[in-house]
Order: structure tokens, then C-alpha cells, then sequence
């Protein structure tokens, strides 16, 4: 029989163990809590419009996770499995480590074209087959800076959005044509007729003449088409002629615009850049670092429809129309 004194201390000790028990668990508890608090802040990315890979890479770059919705969301504009919701929304202060949750659309029957360019023809069939699309018309031409039976070009281009069949036309290389003995039109689609008069002048020969054509798509200055075509033999007097891209007078208008925008709150300075994107292309406008809450205010001059993408640390947060 076990007597009073040892009831006692095992009692004793049973409650030594509870309240160390409760100690552990108390100051694991606290030790989370700091741990919580002192983990850096992140600004959420924008993933709208990326397939679901894409939009992992980007958010475990910034040290987040994601976690795909099991209901997804129709649209139109966005082709299917690319991210067409997310949450919290871009721009965004949060934990790193921090779930976002994203939704994927269900599509309007639309696909990104793939980039099979630099590919052989076995590689950009699989390719194309994989997206639901087709190869078109193949032609070939001599090339001295693409390695024989490598594609050129395509069309539509890598990126562009199309319907599942749409047929891919493939421009495949030829080899060098001075291997052949002979000189050939390069292909100049595409390149800014600077670009393409400065090859030109180095082969010995001189553009003899230029159309402008109004494009509001492509940025001025860029040859949308060109004679003799690609692949063609040239001779001494061969006469070459280019196509070149222009704005329309409503969108060749130059304009100052003032560009506002407030860094987002976080704990840390953080690399700011603002992108500007008008009828003449892409420039960075403004690259620096900026604390939080800092109140931007930047002139630039634009031509046409512009809009404006910040940066924090090279993701991009925020899209503005200026």
C-alpha cells in the first residue's frame, strides 16, 4: 500500500511537469508570435494574366505561396489555366510566406502562341501540338545568322493570343548564303530601317526607296514589309525598297504628362522603377530607391495612348493609364 507522504510527492511532481508543460508551451507560443511579427514584409505581385507556373515562379521569388482556388472563373480575355483573380490583390503589404490564392480562368476557347523560334521542326511541332494549333505555310530562305533548318520566324508571333487550330506560319533557315556563292535579301521584318540601312551599306548595298504605312500597333520607324522578300538573290542592281510602319495624326500627337504615385507602405526601403509604354515602345522613366510612402511626382513626354507600370524590386505592382 502506498502511503500518504509518496501520494503527496507524486502529486508534487505530476504538478511540476503541468506547469513546465504549460511554461514550454507558453513561451513556444510567444517565440512564434516574435518570430511572426519580425518576418519581413513583402509587396504582392501581380500574377493576373500569367499561367499558373509563371504566377508560382514570380510569388516564391518574393517569398510567398500560392494556393490555387478549386473553382475557377470565365473570361474572355484571358486564356485558360492563366490566373485571372488574385488575393490579396497586387500592391499589397503583406508577410512573406504569406498564401495567395489565385483563380484560374476558364478561358473564352483562347491560347497564348508559343515561342518556336530557334527550334527545329520536330521540337516546334510537339510545341505546337501542346497548345492546340497547327503548322501553317513553310518556307525557307538563307540565312547567315540562323544555323540551317532552324526556324526564323513566325506568324502569329510568340505571345500574341489566338483560337485553338490557328495555323502557325514558319519561315525555316536555309544556311548562309555565302556558302552558296551568292547573296541573298536578309530578312528585315520587323527591325527599325536604321538597323536594316546600316546591314545594308556593310553588304554593298542602298535602300532605293521607302513607303510609310499607318500602323498604330507596331512602333514607328519598324519595317512591316520589304522588296525583294527574304530569300531572294540580290544582284548590283538590285533596287530594294521598305515598308515602314507610321502613326496616324491623332496618334502621333507628343504630350506631357504628369505621372503621380505613392510608394506602398512597407518596413524597408525598396528599388522603384516606372515603365512607360507609348506608340514609340517601352522606356524606364524613373529607377530608385524610395521609402515607404514616398509621394512620386514625374514629367514625361508621350506620343499616343501611354500607360505606366511600377516596379518595386523588379516585380511589377500597379498598371496606370496616363
Amino acid at each position: 500500500m502506498i502511503s500518504k507522504e509518496k501520494i503527496i510527492r507524486y502529486a508534487r511532481y505530476a504538478g511540476y511537469a503541468i506547469f513546465f508543460g504549460i511554461l514550454v508551451g507558453v513561451g513556444f507560443d510567444i517565440a512564434m508570435r516574435i518570430i511572426t511579427k519580425t518576418s519581413r514584409a513583402v509587396v504582392t505581385p501581380d500574377v493576373t494574366g500569367l499561367n499558373i507556373v509563371e504566377a508560382m515562379d514570380m510569388l516564391q521569388a518574393k517569398g510567398l505561396d500560392a494556393y490555387k482556388e478549386k473553382d475557377s472563373a470565365s473570361d474572355e480575355t484571358i486564356p485558360a489555366g492563366s490566373v485571372v483573380r488574385q488575393n490579396p490583390v497586387a500592391g499589397s503589404v503583406v508577410r512573406a510566406g504569406r498564401k495567395v490564392r489565385l483563380t484560374l480562368s476558364e478561358g473564352g476557347n483562347l491560347i497564348y502562341v508559343p515561342d518556336i523560334c530557334g527550334k527545329r521542326m520536330s521540337d516546334a511541332e510537339i510545341l505546337l501540338t501542346r497548345a492546340v494549333l497547327t503548322v501553317g505555310n513553310v518556307t525557307g530562305i538563307y540565312s547567315d545568322e540562323a544555323q540551317i533548318d532552324l526556324i526564323i520566324t513566325q506568324e502569329p508571333l510568340p505571345g500574341q493570343i489566338v483560337k485553338p487550330g490557328t495555323m502557325i506560319d514558319i519561315v525555316m533557315s536555309k544556311g548562309p548564303a555565302s556558302l552558296m556563292g551568292f547573296l541573298v535579301m536578309p530578312y528585315f521584318v520587323g527591325k527599325s530601317s536604321a538597323e536594316a540601312d546600316s546591314y545594308l551599306h556593310e553588304m554593298g548595298f542602298e535602300v532605293a526607296e521607302t513607303e510609310e504605312v499607318i500602323n498604330n500597333n507596331i512602333s514607328p520607324g519598324t519595317i512591316i514589309k520589304q522588296e525583294p522578300a527574304p530569300g531572294d538573290m540580290l544582284s548590283g542592281d538590285c533596287l530594294i525598297k521598305f515598308y515602314i510602319s507610321q502613326l496616324s495624326l491623332e496618334e502621333n500627337v507628343k504630350r506631357t504628362v504628369t505621372i503621380f504615385w505613392e510608394v506602398p507602405q512597407d518596413i524597408k526601403e525598396r528599388e522603384v522603377k516606372i515603365i512607360v509604354k507609348d506608340a514609340v515602345g517601352r522606356r524606364t522613366v524613373y529607377e530608385k530607391r524610395e521609402r515607404p510612402g514616398n509621394k512620386i511626382s514625374l514629367e514625361v513626354e508621350v506620343i499616343g495612348e501611354a500607360y505606366a507600370i511600377f516596379h518595386i524590386d523588379d516585380i511589377p505592382t500597379a498598371r496606370k493609364d496616363i
